[in-house]
């Protein structure tokens, strides 16, 4: 064994040379355990084993430099040095490299992996807001949750990871064709904490591993198999109601004592579940009553041929989108003995902003009812009825159109209407398509519109319904408009426009905390326990301060802890519990409300935090004058 300093044979066991007292092999720089040969990352804390070789380096600023410029201001802005992350680390990693490096010209295997990776950089940070923290010959290392924090992390990093795989096999295609040599890749996710550093002006940061975080998930890739995506328990228990799975079982990971759950990614389920509330605990919706029988109203008002239009503003974890589900429920029976109403729902993503027109592309959809999964054919066919029995003759007037935005296969005279159009004519006739489905079939039956998450609303599909908005006045249509009170989201465009232009026919419900009463009512209907010991319940109360997401989640952590459980068929209290952490999926919704506000303002809250040590409620002036110190 040859030192590396010295270059002095040692013997092979040696694990100092005996020449210079160098240590022998490598060691992890950040916990100093022994790697070993070929380790790309520390099998105990996850650091990258070795410096970036000038080819990784290369690679990495060059795809820093096609950042979004938006989001390349926000990681600036960051300023997270020794700040600790709830992160899901995402980890690709390419099949069989070493041989297929070692039978092809290395310029050439150069090429492919540059191309690669040009390729699949732009869907972890210009689609979902991820960061990739590491590139290392044939890997890749991305995070969801730092330097910026999303609520739903977990979920963009497995829409990521199928959508990565999408971009692999269209390019093993071309890999194919032009080199003769299969491509596939790995991918392995992970969720868990870690410690992220400033991210530099090259848009570059480092982070140190807490637990096993990267580690893990680098694990998950080593047991995927090839061109497949294989996701910790860790991480599974954020995503399990978003996709279709298959659970592995357990296996054995070198550096756990115990075995790890593992569970194998299929596809985004047709109809997914919610990311928020307690499975198996159900309340009947409190301290909304007016606001429901409001809204109740106005779908009367459209049954007697009036168009309205309604928005409900509210903080996350208020009950919006229970609101509306109670409020679909309770109109449609109280309309039995009349016409029946359609109903039709488009719901905004958390990364929607930089997909042009996905709400009116999910409003679509739910139109012609077909789920986001339909495949090409379903969608053209179910289209197709709808538009023939809506507008019969001026099918053609309708159906290119909103075809062409559905990106569905066209041909025939349908294709020669579109393909001739330049951007501006499309978005025209997309607007002419859709006025005029919209009133067909408002004037077939009363028509309850709901856009709900519109503070996520791409600026293409907010310029066209701003454009719809005179509709209320020539149909029985409602427009409910469902945000939180974000007023530099695109989508709130929308808002401002519907309160210019429709006057006395637009209503606002704003959503306020629930009252202390509202709140033990509710602690009551989820635990069905009435008795529950005043210290317990004045816990869950002061955590959640009024939002009924947060009294679901405090109550999630202490069935989670034990302090309350099941018990011959009802529910119990246990140990008494004096200090609470925040629950993670609670933590990154406040950090993902952290992380969107300006620089000055996360600069006071930090130094507020460290002050709240001495209690919840402190004086502002005290907080003034320490920001006049460290001024």
């Amino acid at each position: 064994m040859q030192c590396s300093k010295c270059q002095t044979d040692n013997p092979p066991n040696a694990k100092f040379c005996f020449s210079c007292g160098t240590a022998m092999g490598r060691r992890c720089a950040n916990c100093h355990s022994e790697l070993p040969g070929g380790a790309r990352f520390c099998p105990n804390c996850g650091q990258p084993a070795d410096a970036h070789t000038e080819t990784d380096e290369e690679r990495l600023t060059r795809i820093k430099a096609q950042t979004p410029p938006e989001l390349a201001a926000k990681m600036r802005a960051a300023h997270l040095a020794g700040e600790r992350k709830v992160v899901t680390a995402l980890f690709l990693d390419v099949v069989g490299s070493t041989a297929l490096g070692e039978h092809m010209d290395p310029e050439d295997w150069t090429q492919i992996m540059n191309r690669a990776f040009e390729l699949l950089s732009p869907i972890i940070e210009k689609h979902y807001e991820g960061t990739i923290a590491r590139l290392l010959g044939d890997a890749l290392l991305a995070f969801f949750g730092a330097p910026l924090a999303h609520e739903d992390d977990p979920v963009r990093a497995v829409r990521a990871s199928l959508d990565l795989l999408e971009q692999v096999r269209s390019y093993a295609v071309e890999v194919k064709e032009k080199y003769n040599i299969p491509f596939e890749v790995r991918i392995g996710l992970n969720t868990g904490p870690v410690v992220v550093g400033d991210v530099g002006s090259d848009l570059k940061f480092e982070y140190t591993a807490m637990g096993d975080a990267v580690n893990l998930a680098a694990r998950m890739q080593s047991a995927a198999r090839p061109m497949t995506v294989l996701i910790s328990e860790h991480t599974y228990r954020f995503v399990a109601p978003v996709f279709e799975v298959s659970d592995l079982g357990e296996i054995e990971v070198k550096g756990k004592r115990e075995p790890v759950r593992v569970y194998e990614v299929q596809a985004v389920k047709a109809q997914p579940g919610r990311l928020r509330g307690l499975a198996g605990l159900e309340s009947a919706m409190v301290g909304r009553d007016d606001e429901l029988a409001t809204l109740v109203q106005l779908s009367a008002a459209v049954h007697a041929g009036l168009g309205r239009a309604a928005v409900v503003v509210g903080e996350p974890g208020l009950g919006k989108s229970r609101l509306i589900a109670e409020w679909k429920t309770a109109s449609q029976a109280a309309a039995q003995n009349g016409p029946a109403e359609l109903w039709a729902e488009g719901r905004c993503l958390s990364y929607g902003h930089v997909l042009p027109y996905h709400l009116l592309i999910d409003l679509l959809r739910s139109l012609i009812g077909v789920p986001a999964t339909a495949g090409n054919l379903e969608e053209r066919t179910a289209l197709e009825t709808l538009v023939t029995r809506v507008s019969g003759p001026a099918a053609m007037d309708v159906f290119p159109y909103l075809g062409h935005l559905l990106s569905l296969p066209l041909d025939g005279e349908a294709a020669e209407r579109v393909n001739l159009l330049d951007a501006q004519a499309l978005q025209n006739q997309y607007l002419s398509a859709l006025r005029q489905l919209l009133l067909g079939l408002a004037r077939r039956q009363p028509l309850l519109v709901v856009l709900d998450d519109i503070h996520w609303a791409d600026p293409s599909s907010t310029d066209l319904l701003i454009k719809l908005l005179p509709l209320l006045a020539e149909a029985p249509l409602l427009l409910c408009l469902v945000t939180r009170p974000d007023r530099e989201a695109h989508g709130w465009r929308l808002v401002t426009a519907a309160r210019e232009r429709l006057g006395a026919g637009l209503t606002e419900l704003n959503l306020n905390p629930l009252n202390d009463a509202d709140s033990r009512q509710l602690v009551s209907n989820l635990l069905e326990i009435e008795a529950l010991p005043d210290n317990i319940r004045a816990l869950i109360l002061q955590k959640a301060e009024g939002n009924p997401f947060f009294v679901e989640e405090v109550i999630r952590m202490l069935i989670d802890r034990g302090a309350i459980f099941r018990q011959a068929g009802s529910w119990a209290a246990g140990k008494e519990i004096n200090t609470v952490e925040i629950p993670d999926n609670l933590q990154g919704l406040l950090l993902a409300r952290i992380d969107r506000l300006p620089e000055d303002v996360k600069r006071t809250l930090r130094v507020a935090s460290v002050i709240a040590v001495i209690g919840r409620q402190f004086s502002v002036r005290v907080l003034e004058q320490v920001l006049e110190r460290l001024h």
